[in-house]
């Protein structure tokens, strides 16, 4: 997405008095890479269940004398086969959502807007910044985490997720925007 895209996103959703100070958008290829590691379980998952699906197929095949709902067996891997595709597929699935999203700073507040399907604006005011953090890689571009969030796990344990601007160009100006519209004027 090009510049004067973001900025059209952005400006959308401003409130009156709020002024834009930085948009942007993730960089996909960083989204996709980072996603790339989910690609490994689902490869054996997807043979896993296209190999059921071959033997189930093929024992009922043979089998003329089974009576005729042995016959639907081989069907039972179709979902895992389809999980297992979908796993395989999450750098796509990183891809498009990065390419969907914007990412912003105004005078007032952090966003991030997702824009699939339905346009989903989160906003961070400075109530809900806590410690900044960044990550930088060499060509000045990289991560910039400014809130999280405790999730809690099935089994009842508290995970923290970071919230932040992933994959974006000279992430340390944009920390600088941030640590004084919103970080230090609150103080």
């Amino acid at each position: 997405m090009d510049q004067y895209g973001a900025d059209q996103i952005v400006t959308s959703q401003l409130d009156a008095g709020e002024s834009l100070l930085w948009s942007g958008a993730p960089d996909p290829r960083r989204s996709a890479l980072a996603a790339l590691p989910g690609t490994l379980v689902g490869i054996p998952f997807a043979a896993f269940a296209a190999f059921w699906m071959f033997t189930a197929f093929s024992m009922t095949s043979r089998g003329a004398h089974m009576p005729g709902a042995w016959n639907l067996f081989p069907l039972f891997g179709v979902p895992f086969l389809l999980v297992g595709i979908g796993v395989m597929a999450s750098p796509l699935w990183a891809w498009l959502g990065a390419s969907r999203t914007v990412y912003a700073v105004t005078n007032r507040r952090a966003l991030i807007i997702s824009r699939a399907g339905a346009t989903s604006v989160r906003s961070y005011t400075h109530d809900d910044i806590d410690a900044l953090s960044h990550i930088e890689r060499a060509d000045g571009s990289g991560d910039l985490y400014f809130a999280s969030r405790t999730l809690v796990s099935s089994r009842g344990y508290p995970t923290q997720s970071r919230i932040g601007f992933v994959g974006i160009k000279d992430v340390r100006s944009v920390e600088q925007l941030i640590r004084g519209h919103l970080v230090e004027k609150a103080a």
